[in-house]
Formats: structure tokens, sequence, C-alpha cells
């Protein structure tokens, strides 16, 4: 589907969404229904994400008939507490109690 926009002499500018097949040179007004010409415009070409558009077609989706939940989604997990470390986890070991890791010791200077 495709936009075109239309001006009509006695209104203003209004856009009609067609198939390309469709299209004529002249369209009914809305408002007044006066033959209204077809104003070319360049054409809307912009690269954006694959995930952007879903995410605004879903948006737009949930605007006219949003979705019904049931219950509270899972999403993220709880909030960390803020001495959180993913060395020593929540709170600060002693280094002689740490488990061994995968590298070896620095050396002593």
């Amino acid at each position: 589907m495709a936009t075109y926009v239309f001006r009509c002499a006695q209104c203003s500018d209004f856009d009609v969404i067609q198939p390309m097949s469709a299209v004529r040179p002249t369209h009914p007004c809305p408002v007044c229904g006066a033959a209204a010409r077809r104003v070319f415009t360049p054409p809307a070409l912009h690269a954006s994400p694959a995930g952007l558009h879903r995410a605004v077609d879903a948006a737009e989706a949930s605007a006219e008939a949003p979705q019904v939940v049931r219950s509270v989604p899972d999403g993220a997990p709880r909030p960390r507490s803020p001495r959180w470390s993913p060395f020593t986890g929540a709170a600060p070991v002693a280094a002689d109690r740490r488990p061994a890791g995968p590298y070896q010791p620095l050396p002593k200077l």
C-alpha cells in the first residue's frame, strides 16, 4: 500500500492510502466531494532496523486494540544490591576466602 497526496482546490491537501494499481490522477475530496488532483512528492526512503519497524507496528496496533494481560509478564530480574560485584557477589568476601578463579594469581612485586 502506498500513500498518495491529493490537493483540493476548495479545501486543502489530504492523504489517500491505496494500492499502486488503483491510483488515479484525481480522487474525490473527503470534505466537499470535488475532484482533487494528485500532488507528486519525493518518496519516503529511509533505512530503519527491522526491530524498530516491529516496535512501531506493535505500538500502533496497541493504540487501537490493546492486548489483554492476565498476569504480570516475566521481565528483567530484580535490581541488584548496590554492593553487587561480578567477582564477589552481593557482598565483599575476604581474599583468602574467595574461590580460586580460572586465572593464575598476579605475581607480587
